[in-house]
């Protein structure tokens, strides 16, 4: 079974898309609700589907449009946008009329954007993406048409899942020791170490030595409270002795 890959972003739709063919627009967001929304790997876009359909049909001044969006990714979020058309349509192609496709995307300047960080952990990744893609239709056959890419891979820190927003709360051998300040797991852990022994360098140590990954909030009171006691016994062998 593939890991699973969170991504959230952008998609950017130019104004001249919402000014030339509005009509069309709108049945490609449809499409992707219909198509995209609800599948496994996903893409989902947290505003309103018909609110959006109707602000475009009603645009008086077309504007570009950025719609945040959040997916999930078999391995990697990448292959959902280099797919993108053809998870759009996945029967095949003569089941479809294409022609508002066409329409939409007949100018040689025109397409959609793709921004958005994606996070792996199993696969341990995180990197930042951009795609600019349109549609390529030949031979009852539809593919994605990459025009512009870029990719950037991010450490995987606390700092960097917190700061793009993967994690509200999470930890590293970095900021080990917040978990001072952390009062329920600091109850928990005093259960099985005695409180003078838990210290800032304690917690670094324990966790570059036994915990090693980084974890949210929630995962602390599973596998790092009992890696943070196992490395308190392997260096304290005499408390468990005792125990």
């Amino acid at each position: 079974m593939a890991n699973l890959s969170d991504a959230h972003g952008t998609i950017f739709i130019p104004s001249t898309l919402v000014a030339n063919h509005p009509e069309e627009l709108i049945k490609l967001i449809q499409a992707m609700e219909k198509e995209l929304s609800t599948t496994e790997y996903c893409t989902e876009l947290t505003q309103d589907y018909a609110l959006l359909c109707n602000k475009i049909h009603y645009s008086t001044i077309p504007r570009d449009l950025k719609l945040d969006f959040y997916g999930t990714g078999r391995w990697s979020y990448y292959s959902n946008v280099r797919h993108f058309f053809e998870s759009l349509f996945p029967e095949r192609v003569k089941a479809y009329n294409l022609e508002w496709v066409q329409t939409l995307f007949q100018e040689d300047d025109a397409f959609i954007e793709f921004s958005f960080f994606d996070y792996e952990p199993g696969a341990d990744f995180l990197y930042e993406a951009y795609l600019q893609i349109r549609p390529n239709i030949q031979n009852q056959t539809i593919t994605t048409e990459i025009i512009q890419e870029s990719y950037e891979d991010f450490p995987i820190t606390a700092s960097n899942l917190m700061t793009h927003h993967f994690y509200e709360q999470a930890y590293d051998a970095h900021n080990a020791h917040e978990l001072l300040q952390n009062e329920a797991f600091m109850i928990e852990l005093c259960v099985f170490i005695p409180r003078q022994n838990i210290t800032a360098t304690f917690l670094t140590d324990a966790w570059k030595e036994y915990v090693i990954y980084v974890y949210d909030g929630e995962a602390i009171f599973d596998q790092v409270l009992s890696d943070i006691v196992d490395y308190y016994h392997s260096i304290h062998p005499l408390a468990l002795a005792e125990a």
